[in-house]
């Protein structure tokens, strides 16, 4: 059998920080070489894999792609990382304008739109004592003319007083706020169905994805455009009433208005990173919810996240979003994990 050809394209996506598997060639024969990508240059890739670290020249590869985080946990793969790993992975859905690293820390700064691109991330060791830590949060957010904001993450139902990091912002005067779940769901779950209202899928956000957007959003745009310009893969989903079927209906429809042909219903949008999809920026207008349309952009997501062969997806929704959480279970999502805000006291 002939070898398989080289695919030295296949490597230039790749970028230091992923974790990866190459397959290569190797006295004769075929190998793979998985784990972290810890360096990279023209002619060579570094991969730190369980048997240490493998260099692999380019010229050798014939197959290459990003992988998941690996598993720490039994059972589905979308429930499979850690949480730190998985929060780690989420920030490319929402990538901050400004960041820098406290040893694992990940200071983040978005001009105040979200809390999760104006938060500190903490993903190990800040490498100082916790004092110190916040001390220098504090300090860097007051740089940025912006409050300081922690994030604080655990299993569900946890205790942020409980927790070595809230704990110590809790001594220090911090306060928690808005419990949130990161759920998870497997692509396949939710790659099938659809409906009238007509799809359209771009890789960049309209004026009519715009036109749909959440009021905050839209109050935002500057600043919300400048965090989907850092996002090299996404897919930005809008949907429009059909014109064969103008009203949106579920049966219960008495009392709501119609829905014109052509009119931006729904909107929602998908990062795709990590070998991980993530749903976000979901947004159905008041006068159009209880129809399906939150389910279908959620459905559309999906199909984009199998087309690029992608398994597991994930979001995040505040535990009060009672409608929306129901919603996310419907399809097949779980709780992962839950994180908490910390906010500083004032000075």
């Amino acid at each position: 059998m002939p070898e398989p050809p080289n695919q030295p394209d296949l490597t230039r996506t790749l970028t230091v920080g992923m974790r990866v598997v190459l397959r290569h060639r190797l006295d004769g024969g075929l190998t793979d070489a998985l784990g972290p990508l810890v360096s990279a240059d023209d002619t060579t890739l570094v991969v730190q894999t369980r048997r240490g670290r493998v260099t692999v020249a380019r010229v050798d590869v014939v197959a290459a792609k990003e992988v998941p985080p690996a598993a720490v946990r039994r059972g589905a793969p979308h429930l499979a990382p850690s949480m730190a790993d998985l929060q780690e992975l989420m920030v490319a859905g929402m990538p901050p304008l400004r960041s820098e690293w406290l040893g694992r820390w990940l200071l983040r700064e978005a001009s105040g739109y979200t809390g999760r691109a104006n938060s500190v991330l903490p993903l190990g060791d800040p490498g100082v004592p916790l004092s110190d830590a916040l001390a220098f949060v504090a300090s860097w957010y007051a740089d940025c003319g912006a409050v300081p904001l922690l994030q604080v993450y655990g299993p569900s139902g946890f205790s942020v007083a409980d927790d070595a990091v809230g704990g110590a912002a809790i001594d220090a005067g911090w306060t928690a706020f808005q419990r949130t779940l990161v759920m998870t769901a497997s692509v396949d779950a939710l790659a099938s169905g659809g409906g009238f209202p007509t799809e359209t899928v771009a890789d960049r956000p309209d004026d009519a994805w715009w036109s749909g957007a959440a009021p905050r959003e839209q109050e935002h745009r500057a600043t919300a455009t400048a965090i989907f310009d850092q996002i090299p893969d996404a897919a930005y989903l809008t949907l429009r009433a059909d014109a064969t079927r103008p009203e949106v209906s579920d049966g219960a429809d008495a009392g709501r208005p119609e829905v014109t042909a052509g009119e931006v219903v729904a909107v929602g949008r998908a990062a795709f990173a990590h070998a991980w999809a993530g749903v976000l920026s979901v947004h159905v207008p008041p006068a159009y919810r209880r129809r399906g349309l939150g389910r279908q952009v959620m459905t559309l997501a999906a199909r984009e996240a199998r087309a690029r062969g992608i398994r597991s997806m994930y979001l995040q929704v505040s535990q009060d979003n009672t409608a929306a959480v129901r919603l996310y279970e419907s399809l097949g999502f779980a709780i992962h994990h839950e994180y908490y805000y910390l906010r500083a006291p004032r000075p």
